[in-house]
């Protein structure tokens, strides 16, 4: 009776052993999925917060863009164009206004934003360059 006894308190010291071990490794288990759930919604969360620094960035420089060419054109580019016409101006003179605005515009921005756009979308030159040609031919269609 004795041994049997024991063989019963074996039995059952090792089943709550084995108990023990299969709910560690459930918790161990339910642990990584959660962490993993954590650091997706954490990179999601960045993604969104980069998304919207850039969209941010890209409505600065639109607005700034459109600005300084509505300005130089007003006061410089139309009577400039009609001089090169005449033959009276050379066509570098407007290439050269094409990099004032570049240049008022960046100085105008800060830094982070052209941070931000160069490590989105390259070149923050040629973005602002290709930028200024659209907002140039915008204004001139409403002119016209």
């Amino acid at each position: 009776m004795e041994t049997i006894q024991t063989m019963a308190s074996d039995v059952v010291v090792t089943l709550v052993l084995a108990l023990i071990g299969l709910l560690a490794a459930y918790a161990t288990y339910g642990i990584r999925k959660l962490t993993e759930k954590v650091k997706a919604q954490t990179a999601q969360l960045k993604d969104e917060e980069a998304r919207r620094l850039l969209n941010n960035a890209l409505q600065d420089v639109e607005e700034l863009t459109t600005v300084t060419v509505a300005a130089i054109e007003q006061t410089t580019a139309k009577s400039l164009r009609e001089a090169v016409k005449d033959g009276k101006v050379d066509r570098s003179e407007l290439v050269a206004l094409s990099k004032q605005a570049a240049e008022e515009i960046s100085a105008a921005l800060k830094p982070e934003a052209q941070k931000i756009i160069e490590e989105n979308l390259g070149s923050f030159k040629d973005y602002l360059s290709k930028l200024i040609e659209e907002k140039v031919l915008e204004l001139k269609a409403m002119t016209q």
